[in-house]
């Protein structure tokens, strides 16, 4: 057995391995063992067509892309990728929703790197809502809620992600610690709820305890005895007694009764009079409240306009910019404001002057089109060739923004992200430059840059 035909067996196991994971929904264990064999044999098209779908399953649309467009290219007849292909063009609005998703979670994932947890956790759910399968945007989204401490949704969101991929390492060290923390919480509600319960206790015992006292607290008569001489004059006096208790039990009450109706008419009154107070005292408070609103509305109203009139005059500006330095002859400049002016802001006023501003535009749009993202391109190769290579990513944006087709500076943005150690961005780069110029030498350049 020759070298290439043992390569061959040995890919084939990797693919078979990786089979049966991805069968098992073990997706995170099978894409190492699908590489391993496409590395061993790179014309394995059943490995490479699994590690698209497995991409495809896990939300990675951009990388399921670029395995199909290369399993196309090494085997053009009788590809399943062929089928693949056409279902994702076929439904075009899926792909563009995924391509969404990926640039959310991206600029979710810089919002969270920047300490913009909030913002960040915001975006992160409602891609996850719409996609549940992004794999790497649930895993972020779990450890932001741990971050927040809301245990629950983390451990709702993790277990999501473990019906796509049902042993994602990752997933599961985040379970386990957050297993621990509802642990503690349960723990401590039960703490709570038996010092609540003992409390209840007390509080009933002393209430029956009272109870009791109440009962028993009743006054047993003396019995009934034959008057005797002495008693006789004991019950005048009793009488004499009870006279005086009718008068202070029977007249005082009467009495007293009078003076408290007297007394309640007076509180009414009062409280009539406090209630109109208080009721016009309202009304100024919510025609304050009331007053408020408009005022802030209003003031809210008034940024905004202030916002869009400075964002405005600031496009006449870059315009005038752009004039000003096409006077100059510096070019590279007058490109550098030409690729982020805002076109739609520009327009012309009928004041009988002559002038348009569109006609101005016009007539320097038509060779910053045809040149402008060529000056921008070499600014962007002096900044990589000095190391600056943020600097070089702008300068590559920019003229990216005048002509999107420009595959030179999209794999240099790509090679500039690499050289920045943003290996993720890098690849996802590479893969664009890998799909829109399949049959340049660029396409293969990134291919090699990305490894597979």
């Amino acid at each position: 057995m020759n070298a290439a035909e043992r390569c061959t067996r040995a890919a084939n196991s990797y693919y078979n391995r990786g089979l049966k994971k991805a069968r098992e929904r073990d997706l995170s264990g099978a894409v190492p063992l699908l590489k391993r064999a496409l590395e061993l044999d790179k014309y394995q098209t059943d490995a490479r067509n699994l590690l698209g779908l497995i991409f495809y399953e896990m939300g990675e649309t951009a990388d399921a892309l670029v395995q199909w467009v290369l399993s196309m290219n090494l085997q053009p007849e009788k590809n399943a990728a062929e089928r693949y292909l056409a279902e994702i063009r076929r439904k075009s609005g899926r792909l563009a929703a995924l391509q969404q998703a990926i640039e959310r979670y991206n600029s979710a994932l810089e919002l969270a790197k920047n300490g913009n947890s909030d913002t960040a956790l915001q975006l992160l759910s409602g891609v996850v809502s719409l996609h549940p399968n992004y794999v790497r945007a649930g895993l972020l989204l779990s450890l932001l809620d741990m971050k927040a401490g809301e245990w629950r949704k983390a451990e709702r969101c993790l277990r999501q992600v473990l019906e796509t991929d049902r042993l994602n390492p990752d997933a599961l060290r985040y379970l386990e610690e957050v297993r621990v923390h509802l642990a503690a919480e349960k723990s401590s509600e039960k703490r709570r709820s038996a010092a609540a319960k003992r409390e209840a206790e007390k509080q009933r015992e002393t209430r029956d305890s009272r109870r009791r006292m109440t009962e028993d607290d009743v006054i047993i008569p003396s019995t009934y005895r034959e008057s005797t001489g002495w008693q006789t004059i004991v019950n005048i006096g009793i009488g004499l007694l009870i006279g005086a208790a009718a008068v202070l039990f029977l007249y005082m009450p009467a009495k007293t009764a009078e003076l408290e109706q007297e007394h309640n008419e007076d509180l009414i009154r009062v409280s009539e009079q406090l209630s109109n107070v208080n009721a016009s005292l309202s009304d100024a408070q919510k025609k304050t409240v009331s007053l408020t609103e408009e005022r802030d509305g209003l003031q809210e109203k008034l940024n905004t306009e202030q916002e869009g009139y400075t964002y405005k005059l600031s496009q006449y500006q870059k315009l005038i910019g752009i004039l000003n330095d096409y006077r100059s002859g510096d070019y590279a400049h007058a490109a550098d404001l030409f690729a982020t002016i805002d076109v739609s802001q520009l327009t012309d006023v009928d004041d009988d002057s002559g002038v348009s501003v569109t006609e101005v535009y016009n007539s320097i749009a038509g060779r910053m089109n045809a040149e402008g993202y060529l000056s921008l391109y070499q600014e962007g190769e002096a900044a990589y060739s000095a190391g600056n290579y943020e600097e070089a990513i702008g300068f590559y944006d920019k003229a990216l923004a005048i002509n999107p087709q420009y595959e030179e500076a999209l794999f240099k943005k790509a090679m500039s992200y690499k050289q920045l150690g943003d290996i993720q961005n890098a690849n996802s780069l590479f893969g664009e430059v890998i799909m829109k110029f399949p049959d340049t030498s660029l396409a293969q350049q990134a291919q090699a840059q990305r490894g597979y």
